[in-house]
């Protein structure tokens, strides 16, 4: 028989099935451990937000090495670590 079930209702069961040893497992492997404030472009990078996936970037505050601040779009976050250098990025603010 053909399952009609969409993976969005196959991924609702999924998670409905999952004990509470199952669900501390899923909270450990996404946890984000990135620290909060002004980061270093060389220690971490700012990464494309699944919240975004529809615009196809994501946007974040950056400072160059003048100090000075403004907005830069991130998606392919290697690519971008390539493209700031050039533009003197330093730092991404994390909040």
């Amino acid at each position: 028989m053909l399952d009609t079930k969409t993976l969005a209702q196959k991924i609702q069961e999924h998670l409905d099935g999952l004990d509470e040893k199952g669900l501390e497992e899923l909270r450990e492997f996404f946890k984000d451990d990135t620290p909060k404030g002004w980061l270093s472009i060389e220690d971490y990078l700012p990464q494309w937000l699944a919240c975004d996936f529809e615009q196809g970037y994501s946007t974040y505050k950056v400072r160059d090495i003048k100090g000075e601040e403004f907005d830069s779009i991130v998606s392919d976050h290697t690519m971008w670590y390539y493209m700031a250098k050039k533009e003197g990025i330093t730092h991404w603010l994390n909040k």
